[in-house]
């Protein structure tokens, strides 16, 4: 495996070695789509309970997931912007539901716990933790970018207007 040093410094503190070839970080460009398959099916949902916020998220989650393939993958040019602001842009998605759904708090605790695991390994996959093995399947990055997502995805139901929806009531 040729292993580079890019240019742009892309990826650099993510602990995969940036190596040649279509994608500069294959693990962690493949798990930045679990952003994008979570911002699908919340788009999907969202559209189906008319929930405009959580398709808002869906959307921000999508785009996150293409901006975070480019980074860890072919690294464009613009891959970090797309990276960093997408990123941005669902934050802000997700700060205006927590604030938003005050009276539901419980409604986060779950996707919360995911998000807290997934910060753990985002740690653990950091380039200067002991954790880290440059050449491995296993990216402790990938997990965060997996549960990160997950956690997005969880806490959609929350975004919405109706705090019933996503809830199965007996009748």
């Amino acid at each position: 495996m040729l292993v580079l040093a890019a240019s742009t410094g892309l990826g650099q503190s993510d602990c995969e070695r940036i190596v040649t070839g279509a994608l500069a970080q294959p693990v962690l460009a493949v798990t930045s789509l679990a952003y994008a398959v979570a911002g699908m099916t919340v788009l999907c949902w969202a559209a189906r309970v008319r929930a405009p916020l959580a398709g808002a998220a869906g959307a921000a989650l999508v785009v996150v997931g293409a901006g975070s393939f480019a980074y860890h993958g072919p690294q464009p040019s613009w891959a970090k912007v797309a990276h960093d602001w997408s990123i941005a842009a669902a934050g802000a998605v997700y700060a205006v539901g927590l604030t938003r759904s005050r009276p539901r708090w419980s409604a986060w605790t779950g996707p919360a716990g995911v998000f807290t695991l997934g910060l753990a390994a985002y740690v653990a996959g950091r380039s200067r933790s002991p954790l880290c093995r440059p050449d491995s399947l296993w990216q402790f990055h990938g997990v965060w970018h997996v549960l990160s997502a997950a956690a997005a995805a969880w806490a959609a139901p929350a975004l919405a207007p109706d705090p019933r929806v996503g809830v199965r009531w007996r009748r």
